[in-house]
C-alpha cells in the first residue's frame, strides 16, 4: 500500500470520495452511488496516521496535513494517493 512508502516531510496528492464533509452529508452524483471527489496537496507528518483494511483492500481512514487548507484532515471512503511532489 502507498502509505508505507511515505516518509515524514514527504508531499503527495490525496484524492477521496467522502460520505460527509465538514459534518454534513455529501450530495450523491447522478448515479446516486458516489459523491464528488476532493483532491488536496498534502504532507505526511509525525502526526499523520492511516488504517488499511487488508480484508477489503482499502484504507479505512488517512489523517494528513492539508497544504491547501493549512490544517489536519481525515480522509475516509474511497482514497487514492499519488506519490508526486505536491
Amino acid at each position: 500500500n502507498m502509505i508505507d512508502k511515505l516518509n515524514v516531510g514527504q508531499k503527495f496528492i490525496i484524492t477521496y470520495r467522502p460520505n460527509t464533509h465538514n459534518g454534513e452529508a455529501r450530495p450523491k452524483l447522478k448515479d446516486n452511488k458516489r459523491t464528488r471527489q476532493i483532491t488536496r496537496r498534502a504532507e505526511w507528518t509525525n502526526k499523520s496516521r492511516a488504517l488499511f483494511d487488508c480484508t477489503n483492500n482499502k484504507y479505512k481512514y488517512v489523517t494528513y496535513y492539508d497544504l491547501d487548507q493549512q490544517g489536519y484532515r481525515t480522509a475516509s471512503g474511497k482514497v487514492w494517493i499519488t506519490l508526486e511532489v505536491a
